[in-house]
Formats: C-alpha cells, structure tokens, sequence
C-alpha cells in the first residue's frame, strides 16, 4: 500500500483532483472536513483551543466560532501557529486510525499545508496541484464570493510550496487535461517499481 499526499495553494483545485480520485475509486481522506469535525468533537482540541484563545471562541452551543478563531489568527504568525500545533496533531492522528486495517493499493490524503503539517514524512508520495495566480484568485472570488483583495490576502497568508519536493505536478489551469494528468500519474504509481 501506498500513501499520496495531494496539496497545493487556495484556489489551485486540489480538492478537485482529490475528488477525481476519489471517483476512480480510491480513497481519500480530507483534511479540511475532518479537522472542522475534531475542533468541534475532540475534547483535547476543544479545550486547548478554548485555554489557549478563550471561552468565547466557541458558540454557547458548543460549537467552534470560525469566524471568530479565523480573525485571531489570521495577522498573527504565532496565533496561527498555536491553532496549528493545536489542530494538526489530532488531524494526524485521525488520518492514521483512518488508514488503519486499509489494504488498498493506493491511499491519498488531501490538504493545503500538507508540508507543514505533523504527516509531511508519512507520504510515500506527494502530489501538488498548480495554477496561475489569475486562475486562483478567479476561482476562489466565485467559489467563496469574495473580493479579489480578500483572495490575494489569503493567497499571501499560506506558505509557499516548492515545487521541489513533490513527487508529481498537475498543471490546473484552463484547458489543461486534469483527469489524464490525474489518470497517467495513478499508473505510474501502480506500475513503476520506484512506486512500489
């Protein structure tokens, strides 16, 4: 069995590559949904997040204000990276009960900070999702509503990736060929004893 990380910058269609995976039928565990769900149902998150930026970063409901944790630590490296150290350790953790008892051929994990994350060494692979700036901003300004500021903003706030240290690149841009890009790496992985 293999593990494949998938990462790349907001508005690069990572999630997108991710799902055309997942439809050839290969599983992938999404890092967003699940560390949206710890932050909410792990208690160790729930009141690390809650010592570390106070009672009201969750509703009286008991469920986590993103809004207001997302503009504590937007401008605040260190902010940021306490939530980090908070968040990723459970999402690991989560990915690997997830991957546990799996015999697949190929496993794929999904996520934007794939690098900085606590799984970076796990991946007997890595795979980055490329696009152009205009594309991504594009995108996100109609996925999210949003102005073209607010995109850049969050274009600059994540780290960069160097494009080094991925295994594979899929070029996402208009009228690049996603799902050979997508098809020709799979086979590579399922056929070349360097993936094996």
């Amino acid at each position: 069995m293999l593990t494949i990380g998938i990462t790349g910058g907001i508005g690069s269609g990572k999630t997108t590559v991710a799902r055309v995976i997942e439809t050839l039928g290969y599983p992938v565990y999404f890092s967003d949904p699940a560390a949206a769900r710890l932050v909410n149902e792990d208690a160790a998150v729930r009141t690390a997040l809650v010592d570390r930026f106070g009672r009201e970063t969750y509703s009286p409901a008991g469920r986590l204000d993103k809004e207001r944790l997302a503009a504590l630590i937007f401008n605040d490296p260190l902010a940021l990276a306490d939530a980090n150290a908070i968040i990723h350790p459970a999402v690991a953790r989560d990915f690997r009960a997830w991957r546990v008892g799996r015999d697949e051929a190929l496993l794929f994990l999904e996520s934007a900070i794939l690098f900085e994350s606590c799984l970076a060494d796990e991946f007997d692979a890595v795979i980055l999702v490329s696009a152009g700036l205009d594309t991504r901003v594009e995108r996100v300004m109609q996925r999210d509503g949003v102005s073209r500021d607010k995109v850049l903003a969050r274009v600059h706030n994540q780290p960069a990736i160097d494009e080094a240290r991925a295994d594979f690149i899929i070029r996402n841009n208009p009228g690049d060929m996603l799902v050979e890009q997508v098809l020709d790496i799979i086979n590579t992985l399922t056929n070349t004893r360097q993936w094996q």
